[in-house]
């Protein structure tokens, strides 16, 4: 059985294994017997009937279902790689990614078929869901399933990411099956995992994070799969974490942020609660200590990674959180994966200095697809699977990396990325003493406080006090995407 094929994990399971629940959404479940069982007949239904070859490139476009991760499951049973796209997401944007891809079959459902462009229709496949999760069964009840999944080399793309394009076009990120299997073994480890608890997937499918989709495979936990509008609406989630009783769950800083202002967790009994870990953002403080008073028995762990990298350093949050701390460390580094800080000619810093955080793991991704000079420059020179970050930090003695910044302009704010080249300009289009408040713009005498304000008063209720970045900077390239859980201005793909 190779290792670093993971689906090839179903094959080996006991019965009593396979009798388990791998997967459970609000309108029914699935059991590794019936995931196996509907892998290898997606496997063979994609190669006999959608004529899909290894290493031919399957692009999905679902929503969060059982038959979105029955089709991811077949894809990597195919040999073939996975494509997630964002469900319901701007048609120029997906349109864009699919013209990149050049894919062999597209899998959607009839809602997004408006959005496709005519030259994707002789490639659409339109799957019809079901709430119980049996919306392939139409297609795979007359196919035999494979023996076997079909077997891959570690360094074969499994799995194509693409950034969102906020600040250009759409990178595709390309994942071997030897980066999945590291990093959820890796994530196996730092969870500790195991059959009896239940995992929340929150992350959209179309986000590197909605890896979670592989963790039963290696530790046999439970996995709800969380619709995107639940993900979206606070008291949805927590009314699922107290009724599940999710033992771990993984989210946007932003995402846990909300949870707090809006889940109402006074009122849910979450006691089985063990573990949260955050990412993407910085998570200010105080509401890090609010969090942590509402769920006093839950650990707390700040998760630093990048889309190329997922998982680059974790710091478990101390209780009681030290009256002196004004931001978190970024964490310490995994341990698969070697870390270093490096100067811009590629030399490592002396202890305690400031330099980008570069690594070298068996994680780091393929690079760019079909950007070669990109996948290049983001990595260090003659070192296979290094990847230079954009983050600045220094660590201390204890090997713990403390963030100071970034190479670019981005900063993020409530979970948008934002380029401070990109605001200046837009403030450049105005004339001089022109300040900008919520898309309105108002000439200085009105006051810098907003609109109608004297100068020194307070800014009207539903006003915010306007940006204006400090100095003129020329605009940068810009670098991969990251997320950081206590980087201010790093990025999430």
């Amino acid at each position: 059985m190779a290792g670093h094929h993971l689906v090839t994990h179903l094959m080996g399971m006991s019965a009593k294994e396979l009798s388990q629940t791998a997967f459970l959404w609000s309108g029914g479940s699935l059991t590794f017997a019936r995931l196996r069982d509907r892998m290898l007949r997606m496997a063979a239904w994609l190669g006999e009937k959608a004529r899909v070859a290894p290493g031919d490139c399957v692009a999905v476009c679902l929503p969060k279902s059982a038959e979105a991760v029955i089709a991811m499951y077949g894809i990597f049973a195919a040999g073939a790689t996975y494509a997630p796209l964002q469900f319901l997401g701007p048609p120029e944007r997906l349109n864009g990614i699919l013209r990149s891809l050049r894919a062999r079959l597209l899998l959607s459902a009839a809602p997004m078929s408006p959005r496709f462009a005519p030259e994707n229709a002789s490639v659409l496949r339109e799957i019809g869901l079901r709430e119980d999760g049996s919306g392939l069964d139409d297609w795979l009840q007359d196919v035999a399933p494979r023996a076997a999944p079909f077997e891959v080399a570690p360094d074969d793309l499994a799995w194509l990411i693409f950034t969102s394009g906020s600040t250009g076009e759409p990178k595709g990120v390309m994942l071997s099956h030897r980066n999945l299997a590291a990093h959820i073994e890796g994530m196996k480890r730092r969870d500790r995992m195991s059959p009896a608890d239940l995992r929340i997937s929150h992350s959209p499918l179309h986000y590197v994070s909605a890896f979670d989709l592989l963790f039963p495979l290696v530790s046999g936990v439970r996995t709800f799969l969380l619709s995107e509008r639940d993900a979206m609406i606070s008291e949805r989630l927590a009314e699922v974490m107290e009724r599940q009783q999710a033992i771990i769950l993984s989210m946007s800083a932003t995402a846990l942020r909300l949870l707090l202002e809006r889940g109402h967790l006074e009122r849910r009994a979450l006691s089985r609660l063990r573990r949260i870990s955050f990412y993407g953002e910085a998570m200010p403080i105080p509401a890090l200590r609010q969090v942590m008073e509402a769920l006093p028995g839950v650990e707390f762990v700040n998760h630093y990674g990048a889309t190329e990298m997922y998982n680059i350093a974790n710091f478990i949050v101390p209780r009681p959180l030290p009256d002196d701390m004004l931001r978190l460390p970024l964490g310490w580094p995994v341990d698969y994966c070697e870390v270093s800080l490096r100067d811009e000619a590629g030399r490592e810093v002396a202890k305690g200095e400031v330099g980008e955080i570069c690594v070298v793991s068996p994680g780091v991704t393929l690079g760019y697809w079909r950007d070669p000079e990109l996948t290049a420059s983001a990595q260090l020179a003659g070192i296979p699977c290094s990847h230079r970050t954009g983050d600045f930090a220094f660590g201390d003695e204890s090997g713990l990396l403390h963030p100071i910044g970034r190479t670019d302009q981005l900063v993020k704010v409530r979970g948008q990325r934002l380029d401070l080249g990109e605001v200046e300009a837009v403030l450049r289009m105005h004339p001089p003493g022109t300040r900008l408040i919520r898309g309105c713009h108002l000439r200085s005498g009105c006051g810098s406080a907003g609109s109608g304000a004297r100068r020194g008063e307070p800014c009207p209720a539903g006003r915010t006090q306007p940006v204006v970045p400090t100095a003129p900077a020329e605009p940068r390239p810009s670098r991969p995407d990251h997320h950081a859980g206590s980087l201010s201005s790093s990025r999430h793909g």
